[in-house]
């Protein structure tokens, strides 16, 4: 990791591209990194890693972006194009994943890799996407003014959705 002043990053063009399969070292890294700095016990942060972190077949099931400053990845957004969720205005795809490196958070990385996904999405006609959101990432979608979904007893509690079309 090269290191950098996190108000640097307000001042230089991110790039945002598909992952490729060579990113999946970093991604992974990201998300680590990410997790174990949610205010959470560290053990449920140690048990929660493996679990949230990519493998090959998820690459190949997904659509993933990455934004890179420098050629080392900030931040990664995942999401799945399969409309097979349940949305107010129909089915949708769903908004897998978004997580950024804590030291650049706050920066803008997350809000440009959720609208670039938005942008794909759109390019393919999703009519809208499902987002579960970690309890402790829930604000972020809600600052967004994405709407909540409605969730049922046996439902994921924290569900928003993007209108697409």
């Amino acid at each position: 990791m090269i290191p950098f002043d996190p108000g640097y990053v307000k001042t230089v063009v991110i790039k945002i591209h598909p992952a490729t399969t060579v990113d999946l070292p970093q991604i992974n890294f990201v998300i680590k990194s990410a997790i174990m700095n949610w205010p959470l016990p560290a053990r449920l942060r140690k048990l929660a890693v493996p679990v949230m972190q990519y493998r090959e077949d998820d690459m190949a099931a997904l659509s993933m972006l990455v934004a890179k400053l420098h050629g080392e990845i900030l931040g990664i957004a995942a999401w799945d194009s399969e409309p097979t969720h349940p949305l107010p205005n129909g089915l949708g795809g769903l908004f897998h994943g978004l997580f950024v490196l804590p030291l650049v958070q706050y920066q803008g990385i997350g809000t440009s890799l959720m609208n670039a996904v938005f942008d794909e999405a759109r390019k393919i006609r999703a009519t809208g996407l499902l987002i579960k959101a970690q309890r402790v990432s829930r604000h972020y979608f809600e600052r967004h003014n994405l709407p909540p979904l409605a969730a049922t007893d046996d439902e994921y509690p924290w569900q928003y959705w993007k209108r697409l079309a």
